[in-house]
């Protein structure tokens, strides 16, 4: 393939009951197929680093990163972005949550994009509070910046531009400020919906706890007073 996508791919791993081997080696697996020029760098437990099988290990496209048990999905995606060394970077979750004909559709679409924003279009696969939580979420966010973007935790960018993105915190609202900073900052963005996998798997989200709840909502309000009242942006030029 001539010029082909090139993209780091966050791989935060930390249900150590849950097999992620066999997904992430279909990711690999269809990756090459794709003739992507990719790496995936994978975050998990030194105890689970041990149970990975030598083929995994070995494979010099997969990057094995340590993170601590109280180490939130914001602070992962925050190192991610700073070792990524390929044009494009996202998270992508290991739980066998979204179709690889649907990674095929975003990996399409990112050449010719800053940031492309992937949103779920099957919200029935999710748990109803779930859902609800997110959709509400997303509502208050562009609500508060003035943005119109269908969701805010699954997208990618050009690796050269978020990296300038002035991050505040660890919670996963580091992919918001992401979004928002970029976003509100010019850049060239695209929508892609994707299709989730229903599963009966749980996923231990931290997300929905008081103390986290709390965090991010003073995160949203240092954002607010940064992009909305003091009018700051990233110059990418």
């Amino acid at each position: 393939m001539d010029n082909p996508v090139s993209i780091s791919l966050i791989v935060p791993v930390y249900e150590e009951e849950y097999d992620v081997v066999p997904n992430i080696d279909a990711l690999a697996i269809k990756l090459n197929e794709l003739g992507v020029d990719y790496e995936l760098l994978v975050f998990l437990s030194a105890k689970r680093y041990a149970t990975f099988p030598r083929f995994l290990v070995a494979n010099k496209r997969i990057k094995f990163f340590y993170h601590c048990d109280h180490t939130e999905l914001g602070g992962i995606f925050r190192r991610g972005i700073k070792l990524a060394e390929k044009k494009h970077v996202g998270i992508m979750p290991p739980y066998n949550q979204i179709t690889l004909e649907s990674v095929k559709d975003i990996l399409k679409t990112l050449k010719n994009y800053d940031m492309v924003v992937a949103y779920i279009k099957n919200h029935g696969a999710r748990p109803w509070y779930r859902a609800a939580a997110s959709l509400t979420n997303t509502w208050l966010i562009n609500l508060l910046f003035g943005l119109r973007l269908r969701y805010y935790h699954f997208n990618f960018y050009k690796t050269a531009l978020v990296q300038r993105v002035i991050f505040t915190t660890d919670s996963h609202a580091a992919m918001v400020e992401a979004s928002v900073w970029m976003a509100k900052s010019g850049v060239s963005l695209i929508q892609v919906p994707f299709t989730m996998i229903p599963h009966n798997f749980e996923s231990k989200s931290k997300a929905l706890k008081t103390k986290n709840i709390i965090n991010i909502f003073k995160t949203y309000a240092r954002l607010f007073w940064r992009v909305m009242i003091l009018r700051k942006r990233i110059k990418f030029n």
